[in-house]
């Protein structure tokens, strides 16, 4: 059965100037043996780095997410019963970085291990190892939004508790949300403001909010569910939906991924990104 996998491409930049590099930071905890890998980035939430190599001057390799609790059953015919493992579980994702121009190509998964977990561990192994990750971006829908008026945009937000508080243009539409996820028990918030039948545009601030919001949907892990806008076309003759989300620079496919063999399975993925990572250039 075939499974469905998706990437995304990223920039890597060294926070410090004097920091690791990114192939530093690989090759520090590569020479440590596989336990002393692992590192809990937040509270129940453990990752180690399973797989590295060089493979033709760029970095490939898997990060694990190690689970010790909640495991799953196994399923027989006649009912489920517990795993024949008292030993911790694991899902991973496969990545691969050009050093030439920075670029990160990663699965992308946020069950797994994501972009920024990604980072988060890097430094928890090491301080040294601090990394800014930007995503590529596909940027003709952005520039839609940013140059024609807006009349309508749609933004949908899960877990509204987990919201950070930083000060941007989104912040008090944050707090809202978080008052009514915790007001009505709602796991899930969506904002609509639009003109309607009237004439005109919405203002800046709405264009502010919409940046805002896909900012800490990048950079600080919001669980962004939709972020769309209806602008008016470059003709002016009709309104054009965009899906900002979507620009970020990706890839989805369908792999015909074993069931039961990690190392075939990391093998057709680490596949997968090179000839991805190959296709979008430098």
């Amino acid at each position: 059965m075939a499974n469905k996998l998706s990437i995304r491409f990223y920039t890597v930049e060294k926070l410090n100037p004097n920091g690791f590099s990114l192939r530093q930071a690989l090759q520090l905890i590569d020479r440590a043996l596989h336990p002393q890998r692992e590192r809990e980035v937040v509270a129940g939430f453990s990752v180690r780095l399973e797989r590295y190599s060089n493979d033709a001057g760029e970095l490939a390799g898997e990060f694990t997410r190690v689970r010790t609790t909640n495991f799953p059953f196994e399923v027989r015919d006649n009912g489920v019963r517990r795993l024949r493992t008292n030993g911790p579980l694991g899902d991973g994702v496969a990545f691969r970085f050009r050093r030439a121009d920075h670029t990160l190509a990663m699965q992308y998964d946020n069950r797994i291990v994501s972009p920024r977990r990604a980072m988060d561990y890097l430094m928890a192994f090491d301080a040294r190892a601090a990394f800014k990750i930007t995503p590529k971006m596909d940027s003709e829908n952005w520039r839609k939004f940013r140059t024609n008026p807006l009349r309508k945009l749609r933004v949908a937000v899960a877990s509204p508790d987990h919201l950070a508080d930083i000060e941007d243009p989104a912040a008090p539409v944050v707090q809202s949300f978080r008052e009514l996820g915790d007001a009505y028990d709602a796991p899930m918030i969506v904002l609509e403001i639009g003109m309607g039948h009237r004439q005109g545009e919405l203002s800046e601030a709405a264009k502010g909010l919409a940046e805002a919001m896909f900012s800490r949907f990048v950079s600080h892990g919001a669980d962004l569910r939709s972020l769309k806008a209806r602008v008016e076309s470059d003709d002016g003759g009709r309104t054009d939906e965009v899906n900002l989300i979507d620009e970020i620079l990706s890839d989805k496919t369908e792999l015909d991924l074993p069931r039961n063999d990690p190392e075939r399975s990391y093998q057709i993925r680490r596949d997968f990104l090179r000839q991805r990572l190959r296709e979008h250039g430098n």
